[in-house]
């Protein structure tokens, strides 16, 4: 029996469907590595998604199909075989046609499989952001923070969003938490400053009674020195306290709490310096550090410092995993030793968001973008719960 060929107009539209996503994958690279991405880009970015990354999941399963088909090839040029006869050739034959039409329609629905999870991991896992809540118990914590409700989000990349839409539902679900502070851990955008036209407006109306702290990320360095000091100058015209190698000191009730924040020290880059941001704080102060990389938890925070809490950012939870029954899993914890949620050593805590924004592929698999709220809870030293 002769193998269906495909209709030629149609392997012809298969293939200028491929050349024409092929363009515009790389029209789309080049204008998110040069220009601030507008909603257009976005959506072609999308959509050449949605055309390729299931592939990577389809693709090796071909190959196997086809070193399996070789193999058996090969085995029958080197294994005789007896004539059969003619009665058994045709019950092979409408077996073999059976098993064909049902492994062909078996693979057909498989092959769907990829282009379903990512299609929903663009359009509804994307901007399906969870508010995590999270209660902090420091040593340290004088009493008169005792209670204290913090808002962190990270990893905006404003120039990953169509519209300001997705941010401005981030900012409402931060204003119906009454968080006492909110922290911003970095990655503001893409690469270009003018990325922040998308969010500036909203970030603008997010107002706490403790105010509004940010650190930097690596994304906030990718451009010129000119840029760079145009996004600092952005983002602190909006009223955010953004703090660079700093700390400020909040009091409340005669007893002190300080929020420092480092530039980003990570891959490839080193602009952080945790001495100059600590300097001036008590060694008894309890402390909370913004950094961008929670790499710099292993590399400068532990067992070094006094630093209380680390709020860090930066692996987006890989956007990628699975999060089922308290069993977490993403590739991202095979390149970060901390890459989602709370960790602990001794007296001293590291958090990391999952962020808010994309990089790469405009989505999210099983790691839905998060909004964690903090409440702090002093326990431990009596000294510091007076």
């Amino acid at each position: 029996m002769r193998r269906k060929e495909m209709n030629p107009w149609w392997h012809r539209s298969l293939w200028i469907v491929g050349i024409v996503m092929a363009v515009f994958y790389w029209v789309v690279v080049y204008r998110r590595h040069f220009f601030r991405m507008d909603g257009l880009d976005v959506t072609f970015f999308g959509f050449v998604t949605l055309w390729y990354l299931p592939k990577l999941v389809i693709a090796p399963v071909l190959i196997v199909r086809d070193l399996i088909r070789g193999f058996k090839a090969g085995m029958r040029l080197f294994v005789p075989k007896e004539a059969p006869t003619s009665q058994v050739i045709e019950s092979a034959t409408q077996t073999d046609a059976s098993r064909r039409t049902f492994l062909t329609n078996t693979a057909w629905s498989l092959s769907a499989v990829p282009y379903v999870i990512v299609g929903n991991g663009m359009w509804r896992t994307l901007y399906d952001f969870q508010t995590i809540n999270v209660d902090l118990n420091i040593h340290r914590l004088p009493r008169a923070f005792d209670g204290m409700r913090i808002a962190q989000i990270s990893d905006i990349h404003a120039g990953s969003f169509p519209d300001h839409r997705p941010f401005q539902e981030v900012c409402r679900i931060i204003e119906q938490l009454k968080p006492d502070m909110i922290v911003i851990t970095g990655d503001f955008v893409n690469a270009k400053p003018g990325e922040m036209s998308l969010i500036a407006k909203d970030l603008a109306k997010l107002k706490a009674p403790h105010g509004v702290f940010a650190t930097l990320g690596n994304h906030d360095h990718y451009h010129t020195i000119e840029e760079h000091k145009e996004l600092i100058a952005g983002i602190r015209s909006l009223g955010v306290g953004l703090l660079i190698n700093e700390h400020r000191r909040i009091v409340e009730g005669g007893s002190s709490l300080i929020i420092a924040g480092t530039d980003n020290t990570g891959f490839k880059q080193s602009y952080g310096r945790l001495g100059k941001a600590l300097d001036g704080v008590l060694e008894d102060e309890t402390t909370i550090l913004l950094a961008h990389d929670p790499t710099l938890w292993d590399k400068e925070v532990i067992g070094a410092t006094n630093i209380d809490v680390m709020m860090a950012g930066h692996t987006h939870g890989g956007q990628l995993g699975v999060q089922f029954l308290g069993f977490e899993w993403s590739p991202a914890q095979y390149v970060y030793k901390q890459w989602a949620g709370l960790y602990a050593a001794g007296d001293q805590k590291l958090y990391v968001n999952r962020g808010i924004g994309t990089v790469g592929p405009p989505l999210r698999i099983g790691i839905p973008p998060e909004v964690t709220l903090f409440t702090l809870r002093a326990s431990g030293n009596s000294d510091h719960l007076a």
